[in-house]
């Protein structure tokens, strides 16, 4: 009897190691974008999988994987790409199959835990074959090309911070930057479509991940004149407050603040994967050293001015002088380009007032007044 006993002591421990010892696939996420559909899969690391592609079938296998019960429901998940998802267990592997409306570029890879989420997490990517290139070659403006664009609407692009994978800060009573930024974002780009002789461009339009370098191509395939990125605060203690403008530096952060602030905002591969910065870039390195940049400069710390003193009528202000910061999404060449800090996200005061839309209808309309100064 104490045999059996032993043995099936023994049994039960060696089935709890291969428990133990399986892949866990803790959640699920999918985010949809105009350019492709991204799949998220929070799992452990050293995760082993492949993926086949057939006709219109994306198979994921992941080897020896378990999956939550609680997670189960968000596997199932339909968009304009993806018509259906089925599971099967085969054996030790798991497979998913994702039944697409048509063919796609595939491209999949592992991101490491970060700030915002304790787990690595198999991302995969669903393009469109259509796609092309955000961008040509860029070249410095003549001056046939500064009359022309004087005749022209001005076009100015909103950039709203973060979204999809990417929440930016966390607020003390747990709101998501990326929400608040594309609201104001659309509030202001509603205000500059209205007024005759401009035109708004928003970076995205929705909860999606938009990587920093291909915000600035966007701005630079659609010849816009400004570049305007939204962005809220967010620091370790809560009693700091107010709004904040930053322009581009080259030599990175003018304060200590802002090197973090800079660090903070500037990391490319926790969200997007493979990306590459601008700096990277030899022929835009050629553009930031020539004397567009100089006057690109000047023209981004009068737009700050303009911003900020229209910011100080509706909101305490953080710093009353514009601030400088080597930010990716400032580096557009031979755009006058500003980041606005609208509050802190961190402080509850600011918080609620951040998540109030009539309080983004003020912020909005402080920015879109500080433009319309600028160009005034």
């Amino acid at each position: 009897m104490l045999r059996t006993t032993v043995f099936l002591i023994s049994l039960l421990s060696l089935i709890n190691c291969y428990a133990d010892s399986r892949t866990t696939l803790y959640d699920f996420r999918y985010w949809t974008s105009p350019e492709h559909t991204r799949i998220v899969i929070d799992v452990e690391k050293g995760i082993k999988y492949d993926i086949d592609i057939k006709n219109k079938y994306i198979n994921l296998n992941v080897q020896n994987a378990k999956l939550l019960n609680k997670t189960f429901k968000k596997i199932f998940f339909k968009d304009k790409r993806i018509y259906k998802t089925n599971i099967r267990r085969e054996g030790k592997v798991f497979r998913l199959f994702f039944r697409t409306k048509q063919k796609y570029i595939v491209k999949s890879y592992t991101l490491k835990p970060n700030s915002k989420y304790k787990y690595h997490r198999l991302v995969i990517d669903l393009y469109d074959k259509k796609q092309t290139k955000t961008i040509k070659k860029v070249q410095a403006p003549t001056s046939s090309d500064a009359k022309k664009s004087k005749s022209k609407r001005k076009i100015i692009l909103i950039d709203a911070g973060h979204g999809g994978e990417d929440p930016g800060a966390i607020g003390y009573k747990k709101s998501k930057e990326k929400n608040i930024t594309l609201q104001i974002a659309k509030k202001l780009a509603i205000k500059l479509n209205k007024t005759k002789g401009y035109r708004a461009i928003l970076s995205r339009k929705g909860d999606y991940y938009v990587s920093l370098t291909k915000r600035v191509r966007i701005a630079q395939a659609n010849n816009a004149s400004l570049f305007v990125s939204v962005h809220a605060d967010s620091v370790n203690h809560k009693s700091a407050r107010g709004a904040s403008v930053y322009t581009l530096s080259a030599k990175g952060g003018s304060t200590k603040f802002a090197k973090q602030l800079e660090q903070s905002q500037n990391i490319v591969d926790q969200f997007g994967g493979v990306e590459s910065l601008i700096d990277g870039d030899k022929y835009l390195n050629e553009i930031l050293l020539d004397f567009s940049r100089k006057d690109r400069d000047i023209q981004s710390q009068k737009l700050a001015s303009k911003i900020l003193i229209e910011m100080n009528k509706i909101i305490r202000l953080h710093k009353k002088e514009p601030q400088k910061a080597g930010f990716v999404v400032l580096k557009t060449p031979s755009i006058p380009s500003v980041l606005v800090e609208t509050a802190f996200i961190s402080n509850p005061t600011d918080e609620r007032r951040l998540n109030d839309p009539k309080e983004q209808d003020k912020i909005a309309q402080a920015i879109y007044r500080g433009i319309i100064n600028y160009y005034n």
